[in-house]
């Protein structure tokens, strides 16, 4: 009666671990759908974009404490290409959709990213959670670009390096996914 509560169990335990790994393994197929359809849409259109992106994930793959740090900087540099690809840099000031006038020059780009979800996407219910997942890249970078600006420089936990990256796959990922539907 022991043995046979005792192989219950654990075949049981083998169930739910099993059950747990295959949960995990749909999980991790839905993050890499999201990737690939950010790559392919950058793959075909723009170079730039696309090779960061690539950089990023590289640099993400990596266990070396320095390579955190610097996917943060691919990740700026990734989101930064993206604005130079959607709305190029322009010189002086530009009357935005909102009224306001402001600069839309190359260090700019969170602006012109802002400019072009205004702009360019239908307005609907999915623009709005486009304009929110941007206000909290933006409020992320601006902090990053504070902090270096600063000459801060503590540790980058892995943690935090991915978060940008998962945060500008996600966005990118809803912004081609709304142009894709108008092509």
């Amino acid at each position: 009666s022991i043995r046979a509560r005792v192989k219950t169990r654990c075949l049981n335990y083998a169930i739910a671990i099993e059950r747990q790994l295959d949960t995990q393994k749909k999980g991790q197929g839905f993050l890499e759908a999201v990737q690939n359809e950010v790559n392919n849409y950058f793959k075909a259109r723009s170079d730039d974009v696309y090779l960061k992106l690539q950089k990023a994930a590289q640099l993400a793959a990596s266990s070396e404490l320095e390579d955190f740090s610097l996917l943060l900087t691919e990740v700026r540099r990734a989101l930064k290409a993206s604005a130079d690809f959607f709305y190029p840099a322009t010189t002086g000031m530009i009357l935005c959709a909102d009224g306001k006038e402001r600069e839309l020059g190359d260090e700019q780009y969170l602006n012109r990213l802002n400019e072009f979800v205004a702009r360019r996407l239908a307005r609907s219910t999915s623009k709005e959670m486009i304009v929110a997942e941007l206000e909290h890249l933006a409020a992320f970078f601006r902090r990053l670009n504070e902090m270096a600006s600063k000459g801060v420089h503590g540790p980058v936990t892995l943690a935090e390096s991915k978060q940008g990256l998962v945060g500008l796959y996600f966005f990118l990922f809803n912004i081609c996914q709304h142009l894709s539907k108008e092509e």
